[in-house]
């Protein structure tokens, strides 16, 4: 069964389907946002890091001079998410450069 798209304000949300029994409702699982995280986090860099099990995706903000940044967000996931992640940031990438004109890399003259 392929994951359920759920959109959100502009933004596309990735559940993992859980087996249902056929008794119960099918409209997905009850997601809650603590109040302290509604504001989310600001980034200005990201590494990634992987073993043949997991990717990690750590989210940074680095300082205005580049010599001093933190982790603000962790999120380690299975290589199957890290695909449909791929594939969700490719479909908001082109959405976007539609939208705003921003030329995507391969519309540039080589």
């Amino acid at each position: 069964m392929a994951p359920a798209n759920r959109r959100y304000q502009g933004a596309t949300l990735l559940q993992m389907p859980e087996p249902q029994p056929p008794e119960e409702s099918q409209q997905g699982p009850n997601i809650i946002m603590p109040p302290e995280e509604f504001a989310g986090k600001w980034a200005n860099a990201a590494s990634i890091a992987r073993t043949p099990h997991e990717f990690t995706l750590d989210f940074l903000r680095i300082g205005p001079q580049g010599q001093q940044g933190i982790v603000v967000s962790r999120v380690s996931f299975s290589p199957l998410l890290a695909s449909q992640l791929v594939d969700l940031l490719n479909e908001q990438w082109q959405a976007y450069t539609q939208e705003s004109g921003v030329p995507t890399e391969d519309n540039g003259d080589d």
